[in-house]
């Protein structure tokens, strides 16, 4: 395999760090600051002014209704939806996991009405996919949401949330019992979804003749979930 000088810009909910280290540790490609680099790599979440086309683009921006993509030649533009991080401000994830965070913490209730339906998408899934990324040859001109395929209501993710939550301040303090031991089966409601669910497709399909899988989501939510509750942990 042949290594590749790599400029990563822009900042992210701490993808651009797990991202950078990830690339350090399997010790295959560079990090650059050089505007030459073989793949730029943009987390970008302001305006399309700051973002310049070159050859060999991978662009990574929040998802949000509507939004237009730059469409640069040679370029993978990633909108990622529903990003399962702890983001008070709701830029790159929803705000969702923060506010159950501060509600268990001040034991406030929660109305589950205000949050929709959410595709939660693994932080370490996303960094997957970039690997793969990197090590093609031809980038082609390609726009894509990313997010799971799995649909996820708030009272179940909550509930899994809280579960995990329950856990953790008992071993703090001891007394972990029979209900925190319990290997519970992960809620599944029958959704009504109002609208079209995300399009993968063009994403899925890319991916397949590069890997003979295609967009498949492997890191389970309560993965995802437990390394947020750590980083809510030092923030509570």
């Amino acid at each position: 395999m042949k290594g590749k000088s790599i400029n990563i810009l822009g900042d992210s909910a701490s993808l651009r760090k797990i991202l950078e280290n990830r690339i350090s540790d399997r010790m295959i490609h560079e990090i650059t600051n050089e505007i030459d680099a073989d793949i730029t790599i943009y987390f970008e979440s302001g305006e399309k002014s700051k973002i310049k086309s070159k050859n060999n683009t991978i662009i990574i921006r929040p998802w949000k209704e509507n939004i237009t993509p730059f469409n640069f030649k040679n370029s993978i533009e990633l909108h990622i939806r529903d990003l399962l991080v702890v983001d008070s401000k709701g830029i790159w994830g929803p705000a969702d996991i923060f506010e159950w965070g501060m509600d268990l913490e001040s034991g406030n209730n929660i109305n589950f009405e205000k949050y929709p339906i959410r595709y939660w998408t693994s932080k370490k899934d996303i960094i997957f996919l970039i690997e793969t990324l990197i090590e093609i040859d031809y980038f082609p001109q390609l726009v894509s949401t990313v997010c799971s395929r799995k649909p996820w209501n708030s009272h179940d993710a909550f509930s899994e949330f809280e579960m995990l939550w329950r856990r953790i301040i008992n071993s703090k303090k001891n007394k972990i019992d029979l209900i925190d031991l319990e290997v519970k089966k992960v809620p599944i409601s029958i959704l009504q979804i109002q609208n079209k669910p995300p399009n993968l497709k063009i994403l899925h399909e890319f991916l397949k003749a590069i890997n003979e899988v295609g967009w498949a989501p492997k890191t389970p939510l309560r993965i995802s979930l437990m390394e947020c509750l750590e980083e809510i942990s030092k923030i509570a």
